[in-house]
């Protein structure tokens, strides 16, 4: 053995105060006996790390542990002397230019450096051992020996190696020794050992998981562990089976410098960049989703670019790793995942081959949940599905869907950022579906292997966010292929060719042959058909506009006409609450657009022709030749419509008198009334009867049935008969009348009647 283990040991046994850390720890927040892990007594990035501190650094922590040193004695701090020059020591150390009257902080600082010690380890060697870095009154004796190097536990110390310099240069050099040629020792990293409590081997050992090669170190160059007294009364003494080398070691440490474990996570204060380091090798993580999931293995903790500088960089950090014992995992949100075969592991973007994973220890791959085996289909905690195939992810709508593609169903839920990396594929969705696109509001209708396209306010005209099956990403719905055109909303049936129109209230069949053969209908399953309640026919005559566009139109055999403001919606519709349909804005757009719809029985004429009309249905245009005719029958309203609207209307060849006709019924106007003529009352009405439009028909006001006397506007009385009128005197009227009264005509109606004799 090169180093006396005994000496610090035996004095505690005794009671002797030797180490002045023993009294009295050096921070408030004392290390704690039950956190102590053997196994792992400090990690490799902190022993290992040569550039943890600087010489000022170095300095300053010396200045800061002793103020005042006591006259007569030199304090680590203050202490000097010549160094040596040391030739480099292949893979363990590098050469050391030695230097008149250098400090003990550069010794400690250089030394570190080369041979990629920690400064910190060092110090707190130097402490362990001999009391140097807090002692005020330190003997030359403690600098001869000052990291115990050459001092057997049987046998005095080997003055080959006294001196503080070569103390520190060879117990540097040893656990580099240790950690190069790790079979050549008896405690090893990365398996179990047994380790002694004390030099009397009557106190017996214990198994120790030895964690890393540092701690493996540290039991070579002091080959005990505390026991449960020692470790007990942490700063002072145990039993007589207690050792302190390495107790002392962890708790100084972690008094001087905080935690002893650094996590297998790394970093530099300058550096952003994260590592994940495993023994020699260091793996770089490039997004903050691989960090998150390997939080198990700590947050990032700091080294120096020196120490990172020792490692070999591999490949980049992906979520596939391999345990020693040669399981495969994926891991996300600290679980890991195993793999069943070297196909999953393709699938999931890796390979069984050395480049297809990142090799982990026992104790990083213990970090994490064990979760469920790896499935072939991946749910993400965010939603999304996908069934992962040769490296390449392919999002699956729903369950409906995984089960029309033959999959198994189930699957694990992890999150969406642990499929980043993976391309996406052609997605897996079955037919009859309106499917979202993510973040978006934008829908597609799924139908035939194809993806058809809906504007967004169609979308909204056929309530497809209601009946939406689900949602994919766009670079998943970016890989189908697409229909001819875009999906407005007209449908057939299977084994039908009737057109059926969506709308957000159901499905309806449009009636109007004119207007279906423009549209070009998709054939879709019973299933999206299944979507939409019947909600009717569409009919002659209905209402209809677009979702975002107020004109309203009205539907005709062979076009759609814009309806020219309420009156004509009222008039066309009959009520004063008419009904309209909102059908998606392609169905309007394919659809011929006749002439303007004015209102039925209501008067127009244009700002450059003074002649009126009447608009007779959605026709034509009656002349208006005579205010009397127009005022007789009712219609009492005239406008301005432009001659664009109006010129389109034919002028019907009829002419409008006295008489009209609304289906087989005959009518004479009186006083804004229709009064019906029977067969046998036309002859006494010579008029011509001008068959209007029902939907001008429908703007009139239907009387009593007409009768044979007149009353004109000069008070004289007429009996019709024969196609004469024939004036009544007073007291006749009263004898022929029967109580019957007149009906009052204007002179214009009375002119159109021959006069015959008197009565």
């Amino acid at each position: 053995m090169k180093r006396r283990f005994v000496a610090v040991v035996m004095a505690l046994v005794l009671g002797v105060t030797v180490l002045p850390s023993l009294a009295s720890p050096q921070k408030a927040e004392a290390a704690v006996g039950s956190q102590f892990n053997p196994g792992m007594i400090l990690s490799d990035a902190l022993f290992y790390d040569g550039g943890a501190m600087s010489i000022g650094t170095v300095q300053n922590f010396l200045d800061s542990q002793v103020r005042t040193c006591r006259a007569g004695y030199t304090c680590l701090k203050d202490y000097r002397q010549d160094t040596p020059n040391k030739a480099a020591v292949a893979g363990r150390c590098a050469a050391y230019q030695g230097l008149a009257n250098e400090s003990a902080a550069q010794i400690i600082a250089r030394v570190g450096a080369a041979c990629g010690i920690s400064q910190k380890a060092l110090l707190v060697l130097l402490e362990k051992e001999q009391g140097l870095v807090s002692s005020t009154a330190p003997s030359a004796t403690k600098y001869k020996i000052a990291t115990g190097y050459g001092c057997p536990d049987t046998a005095a110390c080997d003055t080959t190696y006294y001196g503080f310099f070569n103390q520190i240069w060879m117990a540097s050099l040893q656990f580099k020794i240790y950690l190069t040629s790790p079979s050549s020792f008896n405690i090893r990293a990365g398996r179990v050992n047994q380790v002694r409590f004390s030099p009397n081997a009557a106190c017996g050992s214990s198994a120790v998981f030895v964690q890393n090669a540092a701690t493996a170190g540290l039991y070579n160059y002091t080959p005990y562990q505390p026991n449960a007294a020692a470790l007990a009364n942490l700063y002072g003494t145990g039993d007589g089976c207690s050792s302190y080398g390495n107790r002392n070691f962890w708790r100084t440490f972690s008094d001087w410098f905080g935690a002893t474990t650094a996590s297998s996570m790394l970093r530099t204060t300058t550096d952003p960049t994260v590592y994940l380091v495993v023994g020699t090798e260091k793996y770089p993580v490039t997004s903050f989703a691989i960090y998150s999931a390997f939080s198990p293995l700590g947050p990032a903790s700091m080294v120096s670019q020196t120490y990172l500088d020792t490692l070999t960089t591999g490949r980049t950090l992906g979520r596939i790793v391999r345990g020693p014992d040669g399981a495969i995992y994926f891991v996300d949100s600290a679980i890991k995942l195993q793999f069943t075969s070297c196909n999953q592991v393709v699938d999931y973007g890796g390979s069984c081959n050395a480049d297809g994973y990142v090799n982990l220890t026992d104790a990083q791959i213990a970090a994490f949940h064990t979760g469920p085996y790896v499935t072939p289909v991946l749910g993400t905690q965010e939603g999304p599905r996908y069934l992962l195939s040769a490296g390449v992810k392919h999002e699956v709508l729903d369950n409906a869907s995984q089960s029309a593609a033959g999959l198994v169903p189930g699957f694990n839920v992890l999150t969406e950022a642990a499929l980043a990396d993976l391309p996406y594929g052609t997605p897996i969705v079955r037919d009859d579906v309106f499917v979202g696109q993510s973040g978006s509001s934008s829908y597609f209708l799924m139908e035939g292997g194809k993806k058809y396209a809906i504007s967004g306010e169609d979308a909204t005209a056929m309530g497809a966010a209601s009946r939406a099956a689900g949602s994919m990403h766009a670079e998943s719905l970016a890989l189908m292929p697409s229909g001819t055109s875009g999906f407005v909303g007209a449908v057939t049936a299977p084994g039908s060719t009737i057109v059926q129109l969506l709308t957000g209230r159901g499905r309806s069949a449009l009636s109007i042959t004119g207007l279906a053969a423009a549209l070009t209908p998709l054939p879709v399953g019973q299933n999206l058909m299944d979507l939409y309640p019947d909600a009717g026919p569409i009919a002659p005559g209905a209402f209809v506009k677009a979702p975002t566009d107020p004109t309203v139109y009205v539907m005709t055999q062979s076009a759609l006409r814009q309806v020219g403001g309420w009156d004509a919606l009222v008039s066309l519709g009959g009520t004063a609450n008419p009904t309209i349909l909102t059908l998606p804005s392609g169905v309007i757009a394919a659809m011929p657009k006749g002439q303007m719809a004015l209102a039925p029985g209501t008067m127009y004429r244009s700002v450059d022709n003074a002649q009126i009309y009447l608009i007779d249905g959605l026709g034509d245009k009656i002349p208006v030749r005579n205010f009397d005719y127009t005022t007789a029958a009712g219609f009492t309203v005239w406008k301005y419509a432009t001659a664009a609207n109006l010129d389109p209307y034919p002028v019907n060849s009829g002419s409008l008198t006295y008489g009209t006709q609304c289906g087989t019924t005959k009518y004479v106007s009186v006083g804004g009334l229709l009064r019906p003529v029977s067969s046998t009352m036309q002859a006494l009405f010579p008029f011509s009867y001008l068959q209007l439009d029902p939907l001008t028909c429908s703007q009139t006001v239907v009387g009593a049935p007409a009768i044979d006397f007149i009353r004109t506007a000069d008070g004289a009385i007429y009996q019709l008969s024969g196609g004469q009128k024939h004036h009544v005197g007073a007291a006749t009227f009263s004898q022929l009348n029967g109580g019957k009264g007149w009906m009052p005509v204007p002179d214009s109606f009375a002119s159109l009647i021959p006069t015959g004799a008197n009565v």
